[in-house]
């Protein structure tokens, strides 16, 4: 594989170019990770507002003042 290098910057060798690689995939990993988790942490609270007959809340008695 080529390696091509920006003009003006210093030189890069190809053990660089992998080791930044490298890094740049698990930051993606890591912060795909957590967009995960929190999905999954909105999707149950979804799920447990909708349970128990009670969904949003929208069974629950009105009472206006007189």
């Amino acid at each position: 594989m080529t390696n091509r290098c920006k003009v003006g910057t210093t030189d890069c060798s190809s053990q660089e170019l992998n080791r930044e690689l490298s890094d740049v995939l698990i930051a993606i990993s890591v912060v795909s990770r957590r967009i995960a988790d929190r999905i999954s942490i909105v999707g149950g609270r979804e799920k447990l507002n909708t349970e128990g007959g009670c969904p949003n809340g929208k069974d629950k008695r009105i009472v206006h003042a007189r």
